[in-house]
């Protein structure tokens, strides 16, 4: 990729490709890692990454380590290495909104806790929840739902879900997020305008932005 957006010619195979469109300075290259392996990938070659591991302080430290362990393994540091961290959103009018997403499916057979990775599983874990498999989600207990929620997202009224974020700020030293939309089997690609409109009109002010 690298060698590509500097403007060299790549093999693929037995083709050849470059691009026809490049940029004055090559765009550095992030990324996006939901698993412990690639998080450490992540760590070892690229110029940044999107992590997706939750929001529990443990996670996000134990997602640090491995990042830390890739960058070892090619004798570098990870200072001033951009860590953006996918957060989870969905809206509604009360907390419990994230207990009901624990317990819901993205599409059949497809539990909301395992998309788009199973790995969703191996940070909780880090976070002291111990979910078992094969999972069911309706099984999980109301109290032991609203755990998950917290840690593996953010839920509720825009107010709730811009304190989650201060809080996370406060606890774990996290500094960049990208919101994405909790999935939605019947709502499938439809702009996230909600979503849109609370980061404007609430969460982006209250973050300070």
């Amino acid at each position: 990729l690298r060698r590509l957006l500097a403007g060299e010619t790549v093999e693929f195979g037995p083709t050849q490709s470059r691009l026809r469109n490049l940029s004055a300075t090559p765009p550095p290259v992030y990324l996006l890692a939901a698993g412990p392996r690639m998080t450490e990938l992540a760590g070892e070659v690229a110029d940044g990454a999107f992590l997706m591991v939750g929001l529990h302080p443990a996670a996000i430290r134990a997602a640090r380590r491995r990042l830390e362990a890739g960058a070892r393994r090619a004798g570098r540091t990870l200072e001033g290495f951009p860590v953006v961290f996918v957060v989870t959103i969905g809206l509604g009018p009360d907390a419990a909104l994230g207990a009901r997403w624990v317990r819901s499916w993205v599409a059949p057979g497809q539990p909301f806790l395992a998309y788009p990775s199973a790995s969703n599983l191996r940070w909780l874990r880090d976070a002291g929840i111990e979910l078992r498999e094969p999972l069911d989600p309706a099984a999980i207990p109301d109290e032991e739902a609203h755990r998950i929620a917290d840690a593996f997202g953010i839920f509720g009224p825009p107010e709730r879900c811009a304190e989650r974020l201060l809080q996370v700020r406060e606890e774990a030293g996290v500094e960049h997020v990208f919101l994405f939309p909790a999935p939605d089997l019947a709502g499938g690609d439809d702009m996230p305008e909600a979503e849109v409109e609370a980061f404007a009109r609430v969460i982006r002010p209250r973050l300070g932005g």
